[in-house]
């Protein structure tokens, strides 16, 4: 497939820097979306996000345009800029400009000693993306280009990458290799938990703390992006799946979290919090779930939740749906307290301003807010960088788009990766309870990994 420069763009009188982003329409649909993103392995950016129905998927390859360590309010800006200077065709969702990439949970943190130019968010305008909704599949090409023949040699640049990823073969990869996993910090973590349990029950406003940790895996040979995204899609079911990777470094989950989505004026969130594990059997798995609507130490923790996004809600909507009882959300290796808000968002927010409010919720960081980040900066051994952040895309011409909370989440780097996975500390809280249940979170990613493990401590 060569995609030559439209007529109407060769006509264009183009006089200042111009983003073009130009959407075709795909005819042979004989390639899952995903497919793209594996083929293009050997490019220096990729990502790759579907929706837990699987009736939205992206992948975006190679940076237009980069925006490292922005904050939400110079994003809303970019947005308003890019609008201002871009020719585009886009009548589909999810198609035209978009903006895919995460932002880091906590700006005033520098986690790049870790996550290299992941650590303190990465966001990107892809010069070849591709869009699957149950309209199709379509491709979008974006180039920025500052007179005619600019645009001319910058189409005829990215055509040429795109005949690069879809002539390669889908390089055969195993997940058969002896890792080596470590549990990072744990006696720290443990007496952190035990100092979490000790400022809730004083004389502190803070009711709920989020506690993450580590685990450590390291593999014999490199761990492929590629294996651990396919077997992510294979194995989980109602999460968010994504996959940034920046030069040798990728950020990948299968996450059951909304933070947050804007479509046609209606902006959704869900409370996610409270979990215990799934049954081997369906009576086992039916009375574990009952177990979890009726614990009393669940429902705290869950209300706490509910109670701080409804408040955080009303300040971006002008209606909203009322609270109700949770329901079950159910994944592969453990099931949570659900329960979802909507409303209309008010015509003075930008959806990135809606997500700067919206984050980090108490599922994530804590309540109140800013104490617990100030808290958990304090006080969490390691390094969170794009853990438990805002991850998704963004429209830049339509008020549309999604982000998640990156949990369930690794770091790659290599031959190594870096597991995370947290819990929320009320007042009753068990340290080796929470530990217990850190566990269970890994697992999805520990299976996604592969390989044949043996495990230590320190």
């Amino acid at each position: 497939m060569f995609f030559l420069l439209p007529n109407q763009l060769r006509q264009l009188d183009i006089n200042t820097p111009t983003l073009i982003s130009w959407v075709f329409e795909l005819t042979d649909v004989s390639h899952d979306l995903v497919d793209y993103f594996y083929l293009a392995e050997a490019c220096e950016t990729r990502y790759f996000w579907r929706t837990p129905d699987a009736s939205f998927s992206l992948v975006g390859i190679e940076a237009c345009q980069t925006y490292f360590s922005k904050t939400y309010e110079e994003m809303a800006l970019y947005q308003q800029i890019l609008q201002q200077s871009t020719v585009t065709n886009r009548s589909v969702l999810g198609t035209g400009p978009v903006i895919l990439g995460g932002f880091p949970f906590d700006d005033s943190v520098n986690s790049q000693k870790v996550w290299n130019q992941l650590g303190n968010g990465y966001l990107f305008l892809p010069k070849i993306m591709l869009t699957e909704t149950h309209h199709g599949q379509f491709l979008t090409i974006n180039v920025v280009a500052e007179s005619r023949s600019d645009l001319e040699d910058k189409w005829q640049e990215v055509t040429f990458l795109w005949q690069e990823v879809v002539n390669k073969k889908i390089a055969s990869t195993s997940s058969d290799a002896s890792v080596e996993m470590t549990e990072v910090s744990v006696p720290e973590w443990l007496t952190t938990v035990e100092q979490a349990i000790d400022e809730i029950k004083s004389d502190s406003p803070i009711k709920k703390i989020v506690l993450a940790r580590e685990l450590k895996i390291e593999s014999e040979s490199p761990i492929s992006v590629n294996v651990v995204l396919k077997n992510s899609l294979a194995q989980q079911e109602n999460t968010y799946f994504f996959a940034l990777e920046l030069n040798d470094v990728a950020f990948v989950g299968a996450t059951p979290e909304r933070l947050l989505s804007l479509s046609e004026g209606v902006v959704s969130t869900a409370c996610v919090a409270g979990s215990i594990p799934r049954g081997e059997t369906t009576v086992e798995d039916d009375k574990l779930g009952k177990q979890l609507l009726e614990d009393m130490k669940n429902q705290s923790e869950h209300n706490i939740v509910v109670d701080a996004i409804e408040k955080e809600m009303k300040t971006i909507t002008t209606t909203l749906s009322e609270k109700g009882q949770p329901s079950l959300l159910k994944n592969r290796d453990i099931q949570h307290l659900f329960f979802p808000f909507s409303g209309q968002k008010k015509a003075d927010v930008s959806f990135f301003q809606a997500i700067k409010t919206l984050h980090p919720t108490p599922a994530l960081g804590g309540e109140p807010k800013e104490l617990t980040t100030k808290w958990i900066k304090e006080y969490e051994p390691g390094c969170r960088g794009l853990y438990g952040s805002p991850i998704g895309w963004y429209a830049v011409m339509a008020e549309e788009g999604e982000a998640a909370v990156g949990i369930r989440s690794a770091l790659i780097r290599q031959n190594e990766a870096l597991l995370y996975a947290g819990c929320g500390i009320v007042s009753d809280s068990v340290p080796t309870e929470e530990l217990n249940e850190t566990r269970v979170k890994f697992q999805p990613m520990l299976r996604a990994i592969g390989g044949k493990k043996s495990v230590t401590s320190k």
